[in-house]
């Protein structure tokens, strides 16, 4: 029986619809893979449960434990990720018990929750060698911002003009983004360096720009493409997860900041890391004053040929 890739059944549909946006994300991915491997829409997964649980135990025949074994069988010749295959499979695992069917992968063979993969171990020259790779003046803008400022890719997104307006019309360098985490809502505040407003100007260059107009129109799903492409070149073979993905960017950022003495809860607050007394550490400093303390780092987060450009 042949599907429709994308549309789900209603069952699956109201499922979905009781998640929150994040973990709808990833279970809408892990069930879509689940009906491309199932041949069917999900319902009729259910429904082969629950004719399986009436019978007898000698005529029972272990549907659940059959079909995610052999689900994870056909996940792990994608090549994916232990903790993408095991999300996956979680996903219709919830879906069951949303619809009070209860499902053991005791006996399933999931693959080792431990993570395989590992971050690159960025230095600045190595950061310096991948923003050259990348040709898109908005994807190179992005990474050096997520770089320099230790923001997440979520955060990144969500910005717009509004958020730089002032500082950015003014040539404010560093530029600050003063701002709540969409994850936590945690408050605060970081910012972009001399090489990271220098390729924003050029990737804003000639866009018409409002208050609401973003600054990344670019998708999540697009820059991780992208950037699995660019591992291809960068480290060659790897296992798991890509050893260069943005988030790593970020770990980038705290890293090369702790080796030049930043101060770790500093780092931290930056990243916007929840700590004790948030609100204090946010009050620490006024805005000059986390400018002035970025501003004494920033070389760390610099490459060698733009340093003498640091204001």
């Amino acid at each position: 029986m042949k599907v429709d890739k994308i549309g789900f059944d209603r069952e699956t549909d109201e499922f979905l619809g009781a998640l929150k946006e994040g973990t709808r994300r990833v279970y809408k991915a892990g069930l879509t893979n689940f009906q491309d491997f199932y041949g069917k829409t999900p319902k009729y997964f259910l429904d082969a449960l629950e004719e399986d649980q009436k019978r007898q135990r000698r005529e029972k025949k272990r549907v659940a434990r059959n079909t995610f074994r052999e689900f994870v069988e056909w996940l792990d010749k994608k090549n994916l990720s232990p903790k993408t295959i095991r999300s996956y499979v979680a996903a219709v695992q919830s879906l069951a018990a949303y619809f009070d069917i209860a499902i053991t992968t005791r006996y399933v063979n999931l693959p080792d929750a431990a993570a395989i993969s590992k971050k690159f171990p960025w230095t600045i020259e190595t950061i310096t060698k991948l923003m050259i790779m990348i040709e898109n003046p908005e994807l190179q803008s992005a990474a050096v911002t997520i770089f320099q400022s230790g923001i997440g890719i979520k955060d990144l997104l969500l910005l717009t003009y509004s958020d730089i307006k002032y500082e950015y019309e003014h040539q404010t360098i560093p530029l600050c983004l003063d701002l709540s985490r969409h994850k936590t809502k945690v408050k605060f505040m970081t910012f972009i360096g001399t090489w990271g407003v220098t390729l924003l100007r050029q990737h804003l260059q000639g866009h018409k720009l409002n208050l609401d107009t973003p600054i990344y129109s670019t998708s999540h799903h697009t820059i991780d493409d992208k950037f699995q492409m660019l591992a291809k070149e960068f480290v060659g073979k790897y296992n798991g997860r890509n050893p260069i993905r943005p988030h790593t960017l970020r770990a980038a950022f705290r890293t090369l900041l702790g080796d030049a003495g930043m101060d770790r809860d500093a780092v931290k607050f930056l990243m916007g890391q929840k700590l004790p007394e948030q609100d204090k550490v946010y009050l620490s400093r006024s805005r000059q004053g986390w400018r002035d303390y970025y501003k004494k780092y920033e070389y760390a987060l610099t490459p060698e040929n733009w340093k003498e450009k640091l204001i």
